[in-house]
């Protein structure tokens, strides 16, 4: 009498939460790319803004101080421009079309659903502030003497425009409102950011806005300012920022329109 040997099964695995993540991305770039009026918000708007700065603002960088003034307005138009404005506009939109809630009915969590959304528009925007940073250095703007914490500076404010976007998305029906519901988004944080950079009471107070703690932090990467305990607190500020909203969006999320 023989017997059969019995060949183990063997279970499909199921796609980790990075491969999720990368397929979610890559999704959301190509729409990106095929829709010339979110390409040219995400990609060509930001770097005109960035060049129109520059432009009118070269012969005022004459210090530490004026140039870490500019690369906080060259940032802050192209984050807000290329991640927060987006970031909502895509939300928007992806909940209107259904799509966000046919995606969190597969096997995806929330958290990897947000990062597949929101980690392509800050990657693209990340190279577009790399590709000006190689042309303002070639064109004889200063190096950062503190690079580190202008790096910190630039991560953070991105990941900032990120979750807030995320945020605002919620009380955003949809893509055409957005040009709406982003504007005090976008008042709060130059009105920080100039209320920082050229107030001289209530230092304090200022770095705790989100423009205010991007400016303070900018000021001391450029080595207008020391490298002191205000900087902790302006970067604890500035992942306060970060975390907050992310938290608010993330207890009210809407999945679907209304």
């Amino acid at each position: 009498m023989s017997t059969l040997a019995q060949s183990p099964q063997t279970t499909p695995r199921s796609p980790s939460a990075a491969s999720r993540i990368t397929s979610i991305a890559l999704m959301e770039l190509r729409i990106i790319f095929r829709n010339k009026t979110v390409l040219a918000g995400a990609v060509l708007m930001p770097i005109a803004m960035a060049v129109y700065f520059f432009y009118f603002g070269a012969e005022q960088m004459v210090d530490p101080s004026s140039t870490a003034v500019m690369a906080g307005l060259t940032l802050m138009a192209v984050a807000l421009l290329g991640v927060y404005l987006t970031a909502t506009t895509t939300m928007a939109t992806r909940r209107e079309e259904l799509f966000l809630k046919r995606l969190r009915s597969g096997e995806s969590s929330d958290a990897v659903i947000w990062l597949g959304m929101l980690v392509p528009i800050v990657a693209l925007v990340a190279g577009q502030l790399a590709v000006i940073a190689v042309g303002f250095g070639m064109a004889g703007m200063d190096a950062p003497a503190r690079p580190l914490v202008v790096l910190g500076a630039v991560l953070g404010f991105l990941a900032l425009c990120a979750t807030a976007g995320m945020l605002t998305s919620i009380y955003t029906p949809s893509a055409a409102a957005a040009q709406i519901t982003t504007l005090p988004f976008f008042a709060v944080v130059f009105a920080s950011f100039f209320w920082t950079a050229f107030d001289d009471g209530f230092e304090t107070l200022s770095r705790l806005t989100p423009g205010g703690a991007l400016q303070a932090l900018l000021m001391t990467g450029w080595g207008a300012t020391d490298l002191d305990l205000t900087v902790a607190g302006a970067a604890a500020a500035l992942l306060a920022w970060i975390v907050v909203p992310y938290l608010i969006a993330a207890s009210r999320f809407r999945w679907e329109k209304r």
